[in-house]
């Protein structure tokens, strides 16, 4: 599957979660509090080397482990450990990091390309 097929099926999972919730329905925890977590690092890599793409004008780049590290770092330290202090929507859950690694991973071994 390629990389836009995998952005439009994770764009719709989390709209579709979303959307759920603000209708009211609860999920059973794990979609309700990590499945978000997994497919935002995918979803903003793929964004960030689609607009790469687009200003250096080069249809082949990929991303570099370091940036997509840069990603799941800059996520993991703004809502799990900078936020929680700050607004009470927000708490710091290490298995949200893990979610932020996996997913980072899965753009690194699946997407990137």
């Amino acid at each position: 599957m390629n990389t836009f097929k995998w952005f439009s099926l994770f764009s719709f999972i989390a709209l579709f979660i979303y959307l759920m919730n603000k209708a009211g329905y609860v999920f059973n925890d794990f979609v309700q509090f990590y499945v978000n977590d997994l497919l935002v690092v995918p979803l903003t890599a793929t964004l960030a080397m689609w607009f790469m793409r687009m200003l250096l004008q080069q249809k082949k780049l990929a991303l570099r482990s370091w940036q997509i590290l840069f990603i799941v770092m800059m996520y993991s330290l703004l809502f799990e450990a900078l936020l929680p202090h700050f607004i009470k929507r927000y708490t710091g859950d290490p298995v949200d990091v893990l979610m932020y690694i996996a997913g980072g991973l899965f753009f690194y071994k699946v997407m990137n390309c």
